[in-house]
């Protein structure tokens, strides 16, 4: 009885942890010309300054206990963002997912 307990205590977590987790959000909002490295990382820092600035009218307990969730993220988002970097990488050096168009009129170009 313990054991399935246990199984559905980890599948809560990790699902609590995968919808809030700033690097999949981030990955899932930028444009293909805004992608960036570590947006976990950038995102979660812009949300924390995002609380605290004058635009939020949240109870301040609010924006205490999102401010905690935020930094307790920070450090999966590090790990997240360094383990898919080189996937970041070869989406922002590659002509298809940044922005650039190839040349599709027909004429091959020597180098």
């Amino acid at each position: 009885m313990k054991l399935v307990i246990g199984k559905w205590a980890v599948a809560v977590l990790i699902g609590f942890l995968m919808s809030g987790c700033s690097s999949i959000r981030a990955r899932t909002e930028t444009s293909n010309n805004g992608w960036t490295v570590y947006p976990g990382i950038r995102q979660d820092v812009k949300d924390i300054g995002g609380l605290f600035s004058s635009k939020s009218s949240d109870p301040d307990w609010i924006k205490g206990v999102m401010a905690t969730i935020y930094t307790l993220d920070l450090p999966f988002s590090a790990v997240f963002d360094t383990v898919v970097m080189p996937y970041d990488l070869y989406r922002m050096h590659t002509p298809k997912y940044s922005g650039q168009a190839r040349e599709s009129s027909g004429q091959t170009s020597t180098q």
